[in-house]
């Protein structure tokens, strides 16, 4: 196989159990499609983050972890790939929303890889996803204060240009310094 290396002092059957090994432990969700997009490969970070079994999964089409609502568009995109032998995202990192079992909405990233048989023809996509449910909740957040502050900062603009249309300048006095120390007055001059 191209793009990998493996130590030459190792057997075909440890590279297989290797192969194996690799995605059965992975904490990430490893699915592999055929070309109709029906899964048939589920590994245990996929049962973890989807909560389908590998029993549930094998066999079953990609709709089942797809919102209803994205289907089209994923399906348009995978014939596409499928048909062209390429896919649009490349090695780019993807953000979308998949479902859990039980019905609710996940955050995932993902990259896909093109599988190739020996003549060079596409014969699934695997795809290596994690969920970032959490991460996205907080960035959210964390742009709603951002757009909080910048609101404020604003509306303190604008306070200060209608005040300073409106306060009478004091030519005689001037501040010379800043301290923190609390303002005592030595002399006036009027």
């Amino acid at each position: 196989m191209k793009g990998y290396a493996v130590s030459e002092n190792s057997s075909t059957v440890d590279q297989v159990w290797l192969a194996r090994e690799i995605v059965a432990q992975s904490p990430e969700a490893i699915v592999v499609t055929d070309p109709h997009g029906l899964i048939t490969l589920w590994n245990a970070g996929a049962v973890n983050m989807f909560g389908f079994s590998v029993e549930e999964a094998l066999g079953a089409s990609l709709d089942l972890i797809i919102p209803v609502k994205l289907r089209d568009r994923h399906w348009r995109g995978y014939q596409h790939t499928m048909d062209t032998g390429v896919t649009k995202y490349g090695d780019s990192l993807l953000a979308v929303p998949a479902l859990h079992r039980d019905g609710h909405q996940l955050s995932i990233e993902f990259s896909v890889a093109l599988l190739r048989d020996d003549a060079g023809t596409v014969v699934g996509i695997s795809a290596v996803m994690r969920e970032v449910t959490e991460r996205r909740a907080e960035e959210k957040a964390l742009r709603a204060r951002l757009a909080e502050a910048e609101r404020t900062v604003t509306e303190l603009r604008a306070t200060v240009a209608y005040l300073s249309d409106r306060v009478p300048p004091f030519p005689t006095m001037s501040v010379q310094g800043w301290s923190e120390q609390p303002c005592t007055a030595t002399s006036f001059n009027a």
